[in-house]
């Protein structure tokens, strides 16, 4: 950055210092209600509009059987799929879906995974590296479709952190990511840019718990 840029940018800021509007006495008492609006809706109504807001898919399904009919008609376009989970392999081989369990094949398109929490203020997703196969999918295939149950909702991002502790104690995964709909970037005049870093599309499917 040139001299004349750096002084252009630092009177701007001088004069909005000027300008600004600062709250006088504040206190800080962990109130997050000072911050964030009340949560007055159900959590499952919130996360689902946070999601579809950052470009994310939403689906629900009262049952298990709503949940393999809908993996059918959708099937078409997601091959080769990749899931190493085996609590939800039994969806894709009850939908008589092919799917493959390492990365060797190297087309894959579409990876599977669960999540540890669905975080409603945010409409996001923590995964961690405790999960089968969590690093791979959160990165590499084109789409990630995360499979939850309703009872993984939770308010805030604090209230899966404190979850998260109380399941695993002192012995944390070594990587948790909070994800917020599908991989972007606008650096590049200013244009949105989904699948720049990873997946491209990410849809979660809710199942009733």
């Amino acid at each position: 950055m040139n001299t004349g840029s750096k002084n252009i940018i630092l009177q701007r800021i001088k004069n909005g210092l000027k300008t600004a509007r600062f709250k006088r006495d504040f206190q800080e008492t962990g109130n997050k209600d000072l911050i964030f609006n009340k949560i007055d809706k159900p959590l499952l109504e919130i996360f689902k509009e946070e999601l579809i807001k950052i470009n994310g898919e939403y689906f629900y399904f009262s049952n298990e059987e709503e949940l393999i009919n809908h993996l059918t008609d959708c099937f078409d376009g997601l091959a080769p799929i990749y899931c190493s989970d085996s609590h939800l392999i039994k969806y894709l081989e009850t939908a008589n879906i092919e799917y493959y369990t390492d990365f060797d094949h190297k087309e894959i398109k579409t990876g599977f995974s669960s999540c540890e929490y669905l975080i409603a203020r945010f409409g996001s997703v923590m995964v961690s590296s405790a999960l089968p196969g969590a690093r791979k999918v959160f990165s590499y295939p084109h789409t990630h479709i995360v499979i939850a149950k309703e009872n993984q909702l939770v308010a805030e991002l604090e209230d899966a952190l404190a979850g998260m502790k109380q399941k695993y104690g002192s012995k944390l995964p070594s990587q948790i990511i909070n994800i917020t709909g599908p991989s972007r970037t606008a650096d590049i005049e200013k244009t949105l840019i989904l699948g720049a870093h990873g997946p491209k599309r990410f849809m979660v499917f809710i199942l009733k718990s």
